[in-house]
């Protein structure tokens, strides 16, 4: 019954959203216990980008009334019915008795719903009474709303994603980001697509910046990239971390995109204090 948030100052292709994919998908064949995996922009976008979730054209028919995500989630709050006992119908399943999907708000139209902080704050409250982790994708971009402000008052632990670019890092470490108003909120830090030949190392990244935190590195992986193109994160993911091939990886060879995939996953649980725990299959892996 704990929320994690997914988050990144760089707007764009931050991997923010791919992170928090990789890692639901991931606890969620690892971990015993019901996952809740959510964003707060439009329908087909963010951590929806990379799941065998239906994209539909503007012309749909269906389209005309959403019958799952926040927009029925909206109407459920608004009419005092949304519950521990039906939030679940009004997701999408993506692994079976595990991990579910709300999607995002309708985006067809000129003026989608558009979530509000009292709204957030009813689904993520119902969500932690049903789900014993809750994993919101906040987006992307300095610019926060009083949405996203909502969602990290109701945090257990903030992943920040950043990369290797030197003006980026200068640019958050070196100014006050939203995140600086929750300064009781665990915050772990990812580097993704990471490059183990640069220059800007995790080394030399503490060492500039001073940074004592949790950070971790996620090597840039061509086949997960492929994947999430395809739609295909569920089956890679799958495929990848429960291999458990590369434990016998050679000594001071890199570590492998699916290993610290496994590694981020199990330091949010131990730093969100789940207590969610691996399944009978990967115990001693």
């Amino acid at each position: 019954m704990s929320t994690i948030l997914f988050w990144s100052p760089i707007k764009g292709a931050s991997g923010s959203s791919s992170l928090a994919a990789a890692i639901a998908v991931t606890i969620g064949n690892l971990y015993r216990g019901r996952l809740l995996l959510t964003h707060l922009g439009r329908r087909y976008t963010g951590i929806e980008s990379g799941l065998p979730i239906q994209e539909y054209g503007m012309d749909d028919p269906t389209l005309q009334l959403q019958e799952g995500g926040w927009d029925a989630a909206a109407r459920l709050v608004l009419r005092g019915t949304l519950s521990k006992e039906n939030i679940r119908n009004y997701t999408t399943p993506v692994l079976e008795h595990t991990l579910d999907v709300l999607e995002g708000t309708s985006s067809f139209g000129a003026a989608p719903p558009l979530l509000s902080p009292g709204l957030v704050r009813a689904v993520i409250d119902t969500a932690n009474q049903y789900y014993d982790l809750t994993l919101i994708d906040a987006g992307s971009g300095a610019g926060w709303g009083a949405v996203q402000h909502e969602a990290c008052a109701r945090a257990k632990l903030a992943v920040l994603s950043l990369t290797q670019n030197m003006r980026e890092l200068d640019a958050y470490f070196e100014s006050m980001s939203p995140l600086s108003t929750y300064s009781s909120l665990p915050l772990l830090i990812v580097l993704g697509k990471y490059d183990v030949h640069s220059q800007v190392n995790e080394t030399n990244i503490r060492r500039r910046y001073g940074y004592k935190g949790a950070l971790y590195t996620v090597p840039y992986s061509t086949g997960f990239m492929d994947a999430w193109n395809r739609r295909d994160v569920i089956s890679h993911v799958q495929r990848e971390v429960r291999s458990g091939k590369e434990q016998h990886r050679k000594l001071f060879m890199p570590v492998g995109w699916a290993q610290s995939i496994r590694h981020i996953s199990k330091a949010i649980l131990e730093a969100a204090e789940s207590d969610l725990r691996l399944k009978a299959l990967e115990r001693g892996a």
